[in-house]
C-alpha cells in the first residue's frame, strides 16, 4: 500500500507534515523540551521513510511515558 499525505496526517495527528525541498518534514504541533530525549522534527526523503521515522518516534515517546495503572 502506498503511503499518502492524508494517511500520515490522520495517523500522526500531533505532527504538521510538509513537503520541503524535495523531501518531507514533520514538526510536532506541541514541542517537547530539548532534554526529553524526543525529537520535535522528523524527516524523510519519501512519505514511506517519514512514516517509519514517525513510527520510531512514537515508540520512543511511549517508552518515555509513565505507565498508567488501570
Amino acid at each position: 500500500m502506498d503511503v499518502t499525505l492524508q494517511h500520515l496526517l490522520s495517523r500522526f495527528p500531533g505532527w504538521q507534515i510538509t513537503d520541503m525541498a524535495g523531501g518531507w518534514v514533520a514538526i510536532r504541533i506541541h514541542l517537547v523540551r530539548s532534554d526529553s530525549g524526543l525529537a520535535n522534527v522528523r524527516c524523510g526523503a519519501i512519505l514511506e521513510e517519514l512514516a517509519k521515522n514517525l513510527q520510531a518516534e512514537c515508540r520512543l515517546q511511549n517508552s518515555h511515558s509513565p505507565a498508567v495503572d488501570q
